[in-house]
């Protein structure tokens, strides 16, 4: 579930995500069973065809994240992955690899991984099915593996000494490996993960550039905090 909203009388509109990609859809579930249909919680439902939109007319709970509701840092990004998901996967395109990231992501962060490495490794994981992940290995203008000591957003990744040109950003020591290591690693690796806090700092903030460079409306969670 990632948003609710009042539409007319008694229904409401509901944007849901699922193996099958976005589906909004009209409620007409009864007034004690709303409670079901708050976002961030994840549920079974039923829906059958209406005049315009399908209609959610049966539904039950699968899970909650109610760890994630008493903890203003953990909810706040929680929201966020509702909205890069909302933004990343706006379309009813079948797509379980997306699902599966998001329900992952939302688990460890209820779980207790720490926020910022999660959400980096998040990012960089739907930019990886989106194929649009940033290039670390190379340069990506002239393709040279050494030397790559800067960053663009606008380019797509990586650049060595001689290509940086203007608006790249230095890559300092640490921190191109610290993004290579988010974009391949898996969760039990990342839980293990030993990095500086400067070099989680340094990767929020490069992610969180290209990710508003991308989605420019995610700014609102971002400002501040990338």
């Amino acid at each position: 579930m990632l948003r609710r909203q009042p539409l007319r009388d008694t229904q409401e509109l509901l944007v849901l995500f699922s193996p099958r990609g976005r589906i909004d859809c009209v409620s007409r579930i009864s007034a004690k069973r709303m409670g079901l249909l708050e976002p961030l919680t994840c549920i079974r439902a039923h829906l059958r065809l209406g005049r315009s939109l399908p209609q959610l007319d049966e539904v039950s709970l699968d899970r909650t994240y109610a760890g994630l509701l008493t903890d203003y840092d953990r909810l706040h990004w929680a929201g966020y992955l509702l909205n890069l998901w909302l933004e990343a996967f706006p379309g009813e395109i079948e797509n379980n690899d997306a699902y599966r990231l998001l329900r992952l992501s939302l688990d460890s962060l209820e779980a207790g991984l720490r926020a910022e490495w999660l959400v980096s490794w998040c990012e960089l994981q739907a930019m990886r099915l989106l194929g649009s992940a940033p290039q670390l290995r190379r340069c990506v203008r002239c393709g040279a593996e050494q030397s790559l000591n800067w960053f663009s957003v606008a380019a797509g990744g990586a650049l060595c000494s001689a290509c940086r040109g203007t608006g790249a950003r230095p890559l300092a020591d640490g921190l191109r490996d610290w993004l290579a290591f988010l974009q391949r690693a898996n969760l039990l690796r990342l839980a293990a993960a030993r990095p500086g806090e400067e070099v989680v700092a340094q990767g929020r903030e490069l992610i969180g550039a290209w990710i508003l460079y991308a989605f420019p409306r995610l700014e609102r969670f971002l400002k501040g905090r990338a």
